[in-house]
């Protein structure tokens, strides 16, 4: 069991720096200090080195992948948009996404440390490198979508200050329309890329695992939810590739964001019976 206490020490670290990169984050806006902005980034590293930490320890102690119920996909998640932060963050030289996803992947981190679940053996059938990389790339997926969803929430921020010509104090440090526009579009692709190769390897484990002995997994709810969301975003992406009007696109994307969540929580812990995260 000591894989399971060192991933609850480090699971209570990660939340710790989560906590104290998002302040900063959120402080930044108000006060241009470099040393402020510097910090939160430091604290968010941390956080995501810490919450990686976890993850391993998690699996070590699984002998599995360490997302295979709802508290572990939850530390994933929040991993994953801490991550596309500092990576929007470094690429850009831009900070403005931090006080937006700092906190989701705080929120998402405090639940699975708080209710974290004793920790048990894996089923045999839930582990293999098909498996881990179908869990893994559609958490990378729903955090590219959560990222599309701030972008847009940016975009319609910024827009309707320019309109009101109230682009001033914390507002005059977020950047540009044209700059969130692209961002979006770029989110909203890795997004779609990773939902589809993380769908198709689900399905090719599932057709591998239940072949002849439980057929009706092809009525389960959660892939045909899966499979609505993956078509309505890539209606969205083409739409905005097509010249369709960034204002609506934004629109959509938080739309979007909303099946994802309803995708992940209420579909997974009461419709389906497969993806059920105790199956």
């Amino acid at each position: 069991m000591e894989a399971a206490r060192l991933a609850s020490m480090l699971g209570w670290a990660a939340l710790v720096a989560y906590a104290l990169s998002t302040i900063l984050y959120t402080t930044s806006v108000f006060r241009t200090a470099p040393a402020i902005g510097w910090a939160a980034t430091a604290f968010a590293v941390l956080g995501a080195v810490c919450n990686f930490g976890t993850l391993y320890a998690r699996s070590v102690a699984l002998h599995s992948v360490p997302y295979r119920d709802l508290l572990g996909s939850m530390k994933l998640f929040g991993f994953f948009l801490a991550m596309l932060n500092i990576v929007l963050e470094l690429r850009h030289r831009d900070r403005s996404l931090g006080p937006f996803l700092m906190p989701a992947a705080l929120v998402f981190l405090i639940f699975a440390v708080l209710q974290t679940s004793p920790v048990h053996k894996d089923a045999p059938e839930l582990k293999g490198p098909i498996f881990a990389l179908h869990v893994t790339l559609n958490m990378l997926a729903y955090a590219a979508f959560a990222v599309a969803c701030a972008l847009s929430m940016l975009y319609l921020v910024v827009g309707r200050s320019l309109k009101k010509r109230a682009l001033s104090g914390p507002a005059s440090r977020l950047p540009s329309l044209s700059y969130l526009e692209r961002a979006n579009r770029t989110s909203l692709a890795l997004g779609i890329l990773s939902l589809s190769v993380g769908l198709f390897l689900g399905l090719f484990w599932a057709s591998r695992m239940w072949k002849g002995e439980h057929p009706q997994w092809v009525l389960d709810p959660k892939i045909w939810f899966a499979l609505m969301t993956l078509a309505f975003y890539v209606f969205v992406l083409v739409r905005a590739r097509r010249g369709a009007g960034p204002i609506s696109t934004a629109r959509l994307s938080i739309a979007g964001f909303l099946l994802v969540l309803l995708s992940y929580t209420a579909v997974n812990v009461l419709v389906s019976k497969l993806h059920d995260f105790t199956s």
